[in-house]
């Protein structure tokens, strides 16, 4: 996840709404000439034929530098320029693109600095002179560390943008002022897309970071946040600190995000912890939610871990979310587990929960165990559910298996439903199978 830098910041232009629509400002009507070119540079960007939008574009700029759309298509341009240079396979042509962009740009604020698009040049801005930096054209450098380091109100979304780009470069720079806005920004939305920033760079001051402002930040969206990266951060101190965390928080809210970061750190360590949770943990519901996640887990000891959990605990709903974790595990033991539930000596509203989730395995296999398991079981309740399981499996296996219960079941109710589960399937054999039966009466 760490470093992806292309696709983190697509996704922090994302987060920030900074990709823009392509529609034309207010203004005058434009001349059939002027918007026949400004149509045809949309369209290519629309068909994404870059080389295409380029011409179209300079076009229209040449010809119409005064037009009623004022900035945008100046952005256009060099929009259309950055992503003709992505898909070159020339690096020096990548580069030439690239420069053409940013004085195109610079032209933009230059003379529409006010205008609407000014916020979106300046993110293109940066990731222009991101790239032209990794190229050597160090002079580029400025539009990152002066954005970084200035940028205010409407323009913080930039900044954060350049902060982005900066830690790339220099680290030491742009931790600080990062950290700074976390810490000190009265925007609740600024400080949670900064933590977002920080999340995706390693540094070991940045967990401590992220668990203090879980703790003590005035907004429990913000905090969420920030537990929710420490999950998605994974290392040993992280997990601590998410330890620490669900022991000294108060808010039930946030304790439940706190299990949810437990399952997304893949060590044994968060898996012991949720097993503790839902083992011991005085709230129910929170031992509710750490056992969903047990099941979401896909640690290869989350069968057994369910098995003994549920044979250790007498509570009939809890039993039953036990049951639903194991109808979730992508795993065979799962499935053995759910049939002793379901012929064992549970409960029968147990052994019918078992039964609902072997069915929704699907397949042969599945069908034929819900046969057996018929066969086996004297509740009406739980010969009941596994019809309705049946008739849920589209295999050829669980309408077979539909047919004979319907000729050789003695009880009636049960013979019923059979018939009924079979009227419901769409299947020439199903309509033959019913009308030999109708042909018997």
């Amino acid at each position: 996840m760490k470093n992806l830098k292309k696709f983190v910041f697509f996704l922090l232009l994302v987060l920030l709404g900074a990709l823009v629509p392509l529609a034309a400002q207010s203004g005058q009507p434009a001349g059939d000439k002027a918007q026949k070119i400004f149509q045809a540079g949309k369209d290519a960007i629309y068909k994404k034929e870059w080389s295409q939008a380029v011409k179209q574009w300079e076009s229209f700029n040449f010809q119409f530098p005064k037009s009623q759309w004022g900035a945008e298509p100046h952005y256009w341009l060099a929009y259309s320029l950055n992503q003709a240079a992505k898909e070159s396979g020339d690096f020096d042509k990548q580069t030439v693109a690239r420069e053409k962009a940013m004085a195109e740009i610079e032209q933009l604020l230059q003379r529409f600095g006010e205008s609407s698009w000014a916020s979106d040049a300046r993110m293109l801005r940066i990731e222009l002179a991101e790239y032209l930096s990794a190229a050597g054209k160090t002079q580029y450098k400025k539009y990152i560390t002066g954005s970084a380091e200035n940028g205010s109100g409407s323009d913080m979304d930039v900044k954060l943008v350049a902060l982005d780009a900066l830690l790339q470069m220099d680290e030491e720079k742009a931790l600080p002022i990062l950290k700074k806005i976390i810490k000190e920004n009265k925007d609740k939305n600024i400080r949670a897309k900064a933590i977002f920033v920080l999340s995706q760079h390693d540094d070991p001051s940045i967990p401590p970071l992220l668990g203090e402002v879980a703790r003590t930040d005035s907004d429990p969206y913000v905090r969420e946040q920030a537990i929710f990266w420490l999950g998605q951060e994974g290392s040993e101190a992280g997990l601590r600190i998410l330890i620490d965390l669900y022991t000294g928080l108060q808010d039930r809210k946030l304790r439940e995000k706190v299990l949810f970061a437990f399952s997304q750190n893949e060590s044994d360590a968060s898996f012991r912890k949720l097993q503790e949770v839902a083992k011991s943990d005085p709230d129910l519901g929170l031992r509710e939610k750490a056992i969903f996640w047990i099941g979401q887990s896909g640690n290869k000891a989350a069968p057994g871990a369910l098995l003994d959990m549920y044979k250790a605990n007498s509570d009939l709903e809890l039993k039953k979310k036990i049951i639903f974790s194991l109808g979730q595990l992508d795993d065979e033991q799962g499935m053995t587990i759910l049939k002793e539930i379901a012929t064992g000596n549970s409960d029968d509203r147990l052994k019918a929960e078992a039964v609902f989730w072997i069915g929704q395995n699907g397949g042969e296999a599945s069908a034929n165990l819900l046969k057996a398991l018929y066969d086996g079981n004297t509740s009406f309740a739980v010969k009941e559910k596994i019809l309705f399981s049946l008739s849920q499996n589209d295999s050829q296996a669980a309408l077979k298996h539909l047919f004979a219960i319907a000729r050789n079941e003695k009880n009636p109710e049960l013979k019923k439903k059979a018939v009924f589960w079979i009227g419901q399937a769409d299947s020439e054999e199903a309509a033959k199978f019913l009308q030999q039966l109708i042909d018997q009466e």
